[in-house]
This record gives C-alpha cells, structure tokens and sequence, in this order.
C-alpha cells in the first residue's frame, strides 16, 4: 500500500501548528498571572492593585479599551477604581457611578455572572451614558465579578476586543479565573486593613 507522503505531512504540519498555538496560549496564561501574583504582596494599597489588576485585564485578551469597577457599599454604587484605553481619563473624570443591576457591570455585579457581548448595541442591558459621554463607539464587551468567598466587591470589564467582535472560550475562561483572583487580592486587602485597625484600638 503507497504511503501518501504530502497527507502525512500536511497532518504533521497541522499538529505543529496546534502544538505552536497552545504553547502561546500557556505563555499568556503564564504572563497574565504573573502580573497577578506580585499584587499578593500588598494586597491593602489599594489603588495599585487596582491599577494592577486593570492592567492584568487587559493584558489577558487583547482589547482597545478596559475599566474597573468597585463597589462603595455605603451609596451601594459602582465606581471607576481604574480605566484603560484611548478614552480612560475622560472616563475617570465623568465621575459616573453605576447601580448595582444598571447596565453590564450592573448586570454581571448584581447576578454574579460572566457577560459575554459580541454586540453591545443589541443588547438592551447596555448603559450608553458613559461611551456617549466621551465619544466612544463600544462594539463588543467581556465582563467578570471580582469575587471573594461569594461576596462580589466589584467588576472587570474589557471593550472592543482587536480583530474580532467574538470572545472565545479561553479568553473567558481566563478572564473568569482573573475575577476570582482579583477577588481574593482585595479580600485579602480588606482583611488586612481590619487587623490593622485591631492593631491600633489594642495600642
């Protein structure tokens, strides 16, 4: 029986290419963790871990444009603790809060859930105050619950993913894993923060 040489290696070339792709897909996943990681070490400075974990988000799938979202549970409102993108200042400076259940953020703090949105303009959970406010067109959104032991202290979101308006599985499962580190950082912080001010009543 003749042995097809150019089949077999166009499946080898095929395997390569398989090969090739999850490896740099590990290297991210590696490099996005990375990023978290080191935040462990001060877990209650919190505008850096905020800075950090925005950045670790953006790092994590490739998108034009990111925001951080934290709860102020005394107003029971979501804030901008951090923004990415050509827009982010201008964002940070509307001073915009979010109610927990308005808009993407809104919808995934208030249901704990991943949202995934190839269309944000056909999706009616879409808040466009911000993006009009600014001058942004917002086409496609990945949104996680930053969450600690199933208490959700706020939300990370990436805008307009480069290339593409789809999210595949791996990007959201990444993103996923990144909400539930994230939670486990400001978690941390906030204990921290606690035995910190035990500390000073007991001195």
């Amino acid at each position: 029986m003749a042995v097809d040489f150019k089949a077999a290696l166009e499946s080898k070339q095929g395997e390569y290419k398989m090969l090739v792709t999850d490896h740099q897909r590990l290297r991210h996943k590696h490099q996005v963790l990375e990023r978290v990681l080191h935040l462990y070490g001060a877990p209650a400075e919190f505008d850096a871990v905020f800075e950090g974990l925005m950045d670790a988000g953006m790092a994590s799938v490739d998108a034009e444009s990111g925001a951080l979202y934290i709860l102020d549970g005394d107003k029971n409102e979501l804030y901008f603790a951090a923004a990415r993108g050509p827009k982010a200042r201008e964002v940070l400076a509307l001073d915009i809060t979010i109610k927990p259940g308005q808009g993407m953020a809104g919808a995934c703090f208030a249901n704990n859930e991943v949202i995934v949105v190839s269309d944000a303009h056909k999706d009616p959970r879409f808040f466009k105050e911000v993006s009009s406010s600014v001058g942004y067109e917002v086409r496609s959104l990945l949104t996680a619950p930053i969450v600690f032991e199933g208490e959700v202290f706020g939300v990370l979101q990436v805008i307009n993913k480069r290339g593409s308006n789809e999210f595949d599985m791996d990007e959201v499962e990444t993103f996923k894993r990144l909400g539930r580190h994230a939670g486990s950082i400001i978690g941390l912080g906030l204990e921290l923060q606690e035995l910190r001010k035990a500390a000073g009543r007991v001195a």
